[in-house]
């Protein structure tokens, strides 16, 4: 029996495996960085919508519109805005509600739709959602949140908002290390201090 031809066999075969390996190493973190490339900007088109709402929260051209506020829950926004700066300055709705309802196609149990709303003219938002939370504070810089759904009495205290949004892919990545996958995700939290709401 030749040694030296099963041992050049052997060694080959383990040369085989780590190269299979370093492949399949490779190929999941393509597919990974694919993945969270592609939800940084489907966070950043979500956020770039909310950036443009959420400080206009109350504005009008004139004067400041008082109640500003329709609903503030920890999954609702509800208030009043001259959203388009329009000219004639007329008020709109403007809501944004994370929804129970299941994104289509998603594979992804977390994931749900997302609602932005205008005087009843909805854009659903199907991204990936996995979180949209949203705390009040009344006071500036404030730790603790409001409690939520804030009361119509305590409406006009709030001074800030922050908004935590997190999307994940709607499929999960596996590999040998983690056979289960997981779902790649991209967070985003900012806390707002609308100008309208300021103590006059």
């Amino acid at each position: 029996m030749n040694f030296g031809i099963i041992l050049s066999y052997v060694i080959t075969g383990f040369l085989l495996v780590a190269i299979l390996a370093t492949n399949a190493n490779l190929n999941y973190s393509s597919s990974e960085l694919t993945a969270t490339q592609m939800k940084k900007n489907h966070s950043k088109a979500i956020t770039e919508v909310i950036n443009h709402d959420i400080p206009k929260i109350g504005f009008n051209r004139v004067n400041i519109i008082d109640p500003a506020f329709v609903k503030a829950d920890s999954n609702e926004i509800v208030f009043y805005s001259n959203i388009d700066n329009s000219a004639d300055e007329s008020v709109e709705t403007i809501s944004w509600k994370y929804t129970d309802t299941p994104a289509p196609g998603s594979k992804n149990p977390h994931d749900h739709i997302l609602v932005r709303e205008i005087n009843g003219d909805e854009t659903e938002i199907d991204f990936g959602i996995t979180r949209f939370k949203i705390d009040y504070f009344d006071e500036y810089g404030g730790d603790t949140p409001m409690a939520t759904p804030v009361s119509s009495g305590n409406l006009q205290n709030i001074k800030q908002i922050e908004i935590e949004l997190s999307v994940q892919t709607g499929f999960s990545l596996k590999s040998r290390s983690n056979p289960d996958g997981r779902y790649v995700t991209s967070t985003w939290i900012k806390r707002f201090s609308p100008v309208n709401l300021r103590d006059n």
